[in-house]
């Protein structure tokens, strides 16, 4: 499920900072996917700054990282949760700006 990114204050800066390390090659196109469309609303828990540091650092691959960002089951359904919840209030309020 790809999911649109919430923007705020912390989402933004931690995108920025993902988004360099990109563009100067220290990560790859597919780990700074994985990590925008599966956490939207929140980048800044400490097990992915965890992943991001061990694969910046080289003592972790980006392919194991995201396995265990996948593992994390807990995070990944609040982050669903989220979502949906935030869909249904822009549709609510959507409705009520048409009425």
């Amino acid at each position: 499920m790809i999911m649109k990114t919430l923007h705020n204050t912390k989402n933004c800066n931690y995108r920025k900072f993902l988004y360099r390390k990109l563009k100067y090659g220290k990560i790859s196109g597919k780990f700074y996917k994985f990590i925008c469309r599966t956490h939207p609303y929140r980048l800044t828990t400490y097990n992915i700054s965890l992943f991001v540091r061990e694969v910046l650092n080289g003592k972790m691959t980006e392919n194991k990282a995201i396995n265990l960002l996948q593992q994390d089951v807990t995070e990944l359904k609040r982050q669903k949760e989220m979502y949906k919840s935030n869909v249904e209030c822009r549709k609510r309020i959507g409705a009520k700006q048409i009425n």
